[in-house]
């Protein structure tokens, strides 16, 4: 689960630089283009330092993950409450069409 967090929010902050906008960047940023080699290299090694986090603060991972599986729990609660209204309103819709 950490890991999904880690690579989607990798996915969030690299899009910006792969797809070229440059609006509201600094100027001595838009110099120079971020290429793909140089994200895996730092994606690489924030991943090391995330793996090792783990060690050298056991507290914190564990606390991390409790946070990751009650946004887990969250999400699937408001996925099937959705699931049921989504339901609720096609069955309601189809009644209609048949009176």
């Amino acid at each position: 689960m950490i890991k999904a967090a880690f690579w989607i929010s990798v996915i969030v902050i690299a899009l910006p630089f792969m797809t070229g906008g440059s609006e509201g960047m600094p100027e001595d940023y838009q110099r120079e283009p971020v290429h793909l080699a140089e994200v895996a290299a730092m994606v690489q090694t924030t991943a090391g330092d995330i793996m090792r986090l783990c060690e050298r603060e056991p507290e914190a991972c564990d606390t991390g993950q409790r946070i990751l599986w009650n946004a887990r729990a969250a999400a699937t609660d408001l996925a099937g409450r959705a699931h049921d209204w989504l339901s609720q309103s096609a069955e309601a819709a189809a009644q209609e069409q048949d009176s």
